[in-house]
């Protein structure tokens, strides 16, 4: 049995962006052109 990633849920989600090759890919996927750089920011925040 193949078990595929659904990237609908938040947890995949988070763990594809991690990977700053992957997110480079999906993104560019998305919005139709190469990107050429990526800047990671901390995705939780303390208030």
């Amino acid at each position: 049995m193949i078990f595929i990633a659904n990237p609908i849920y938040d947890v995949v989600f988070k763990y594809l962006l991690e990977d700053l090759n992957i997110a480079k890919g999906l993104f560019s996927r998305i919005i139709g052109e190469d990107t050429e750089s990526l800047k990671v920011k901390s995705q939780e925040t303390m208030h």
